[in-house]
């Protein structure tokens, strides 16, 4: 407890309105609860408390939904500060064209979404929009993470098989997430974040590399490594790591994306849309990155599955500024309105895969 949520509870309106939250979830029809007349720190301690409460009380993770980035950010150092677990699901930066671009951003969603699976947080801010855009469905997330165990054998040509499909790109040796590199019996990842477990039983969850030393199909030594010194620092004796890329291509969606790219290739007469979509079919032939995913979502993920369908139907949603979140949505759907014009536009791709 903290003095300022403290005083808070002693409020009897602050009583009325977790009396009326919670009875919201027992009903069938549930209605919006609103709350206003509060200054910015009372505001801050309100969903605070309310957070504690709900969380005391029905458990699962509550999703705060703010209208800018800089707020979302703000929010989850304060509840951080609080004691809570709180994670930042941050919006994508769409790639539509065949260009390298960091995957610093898709490496913290993807964290974020691993880590509302394992329990890992109490809360998750967002904005409007990067809630509601598509991401990776659930179950094609758990099937490409992995979990090594010290104890247990490790094929190495099926853990590379594995890497390969979950998203990370081999190297010559490892210096930034979504890579890994084999020399001889060693294999070195760096994934978008790791959950370890060292020989203790502590748990050494962060983003580190982490080094496998095998014994033909046994684990020899297995710990997290410095990048630099190539030095290990902790003997990790499992460890649980997530795919390094959003969204996965396996070898049938690439076989799809192949045959609904040269369809549409067929009926172009544009030189440079014609010019666009034969790069993208031989970076498909080539089995390299394939950096312009994000205009196929809807045709690699046909459920269309948002950061809401992690949560389920019986979460706290706290929405700060209802107005400025409304706001905020309807300036990124026409944002996204006019990227997919511009696509259209373009010749570049059929309208069936522009959602």
């Amino acid at each position: 407890m903290n003095i300022l949520t403290d005083s808070i509870r002693r409020d009897g309106e602050y009583a009325g309105l977790l009396g009326a939250v919670l009875k919201t979830f027992d009903r069938e029809t549930k209605l919006p609860v609103v709350a206003s007349g509060l200054c910015s720190g009372a505001s801050d301690a309100l969903c605070t408390a309310l957070i504690e409460d709900v969380r005391e009380a029905r458990g699962g993770v509550t999703l705060m939904v703010c209208s800018e980035e800089k707020e979302a950010v703000a929010m989850r150092n304060l509840l951080t500060s609080f004691g809570l677990k709180c994670g930042f699901f941050i919006a994508r930066d769409l790639t539509f064209y065949n260009i390298t671009a960091s995957h610093e951003y898709e490496h913290e969603r993807l964290n974020v979404l691993y880590g509302i699976l394992s329990g890992e947080f109490d809360v998750v801010v967002t904005t409007p929009d990067a809630a509601l855009g598509y991401t990776v469905p659930e179950q094609v997330l758990r099937d490409n993470s992995m979990r090594i165990d010290y104890n247990k054998l490790l094929n190495l040509d099926e853990t590379v098989k594995k890497l390969v499909d979950a998203g990370y790109s081999r190297v010559d040796r490892v210096d930034c997430a979504g890579q890994f590199a084999v020399r001889g019996g060693i294999l070195d990842i760096f994934p978008p974040y790791g959950r370890y477990v060292d020989m203790d039983g502590n748990e050494k969850n962060s983003v580190a590399p982490l080094r496998i030393e095998l014994f033909g199909d046994d684990i020899d030594r297995m710990g997290l490594f410095e990048v630099d010194s190539q030095r290990i620092t902790d003997h990790i004796d499992y460890a649980e790591l997530p795919p390094a890329r959003e969204l996965i291509i396996t070898s049938e969606g690439r076989e799809k994306l192949k045959k609904a790219i040269a369809s549409h290739l067929k009926k172009s007469d544009d030189s440079r849309a014609r010019e666009e979509m034969e790069l993208e079919l031989s970076a498909l032939d080539d089995g390299t990155e394939i950096n312009f995913a994000d205009k196929y979502i809807s045709l690699i993920y046909p459920e269309r599955v948002s950061l809401l369908d992690y949560l389920g139907e019986n979460n706290l949603v706290i929405i700060r500024g209802t107005a400025a979140v409304n706001e905020r949505l309807k300036t990124a759907e026409w944002t996204l309105h006019r990227q997919i014009e511009e696509l259209m536009e373009g010749g570049t791709i059929s309208p069936k895969y522009a959602d």
